[in-house]
């Protein structure tokens, strides 16, 4: 709640809308939520992310009925 309070007070009102506001809202959530990931030890290394890659196109090779 902290995060969200300080961020409404840095809003420049004469130069962004709101939907830059609520996209720089949405961004700065994510990086916290990759830096909590990093923190808990919840990534993945190239190799891990190959294979999800790959599983993923062979599931959509799969489903894709011409």
């Amino acid at each position: 709640m902290d995060f969200l309070k300080k961020s409404l007070k840095e809003v420049n009102t004469n130069e962004n809308t709101l939907y830059d506001f609520i996209y720089n809202l949405f961004f700065l959530a994510k990086i916290k939520e990759s830096e909590d990931d990093i923190i808990d030890n919840k990534t993945c290394n190239l190799e891990e992310l190959k294979r999800h890659i790959d599983g993923l196109e062979a599931k959509y090779e799969n489903n894709n009925i011409q």
